[in-house]
């Protein structure tokens, strides 16, 4: 009876973590004006980035992955994002104009 009561604990626990460990890794994509020349890769909020063409994707993102910050450092390092999304979440208009103010900076440093 209590290896019966152990065992369907431990598929219990099992489930739920694996659940939440689904639930977690979600992807994060950001969508780029200007597609980047070649593959390419970039570590913003905690995870890895490839960006091909004009998306980039993090496959295994952080809870710090889906902010600001990360939308700003895609930004300042390819140009203006024109969507940004993790899981069922997405920037609204405003957000991803303050996310554009670092590619626009950039440029304006590079023209000088």
């Amino acid at each position: 009876m209590m290896i019966r009561n152990t065992a369907a604990a431990a598929a219990a626990f099992l489930t739920l973590a694996i659940a939440g460990q689904a639930a977690a890794q979600q992807l994060v994509t950001a969508k780029l004006e200007q597609p980047v020349a070649e593959r390419t890769k970039l570590v913003a909020g905690g995870a890895v980035f490839w960006c091909e063409g004009a998306e980039c994707i993090a496959n295994a993102p952080t809870s710090r992955t889906f902010a600001n910050a990360t939308c700003k450092d895609l930004a300042g390092a390819f140009g203006a994002v024109t969507a940004f999304e993790g899981g069922r979440k997405s920037f609204d208009a405003e957000r991803l104009s303050a996310c554009n103010e670092a590619a626009l900076a950039k440029t304006q440093v590079a023209n000088r």
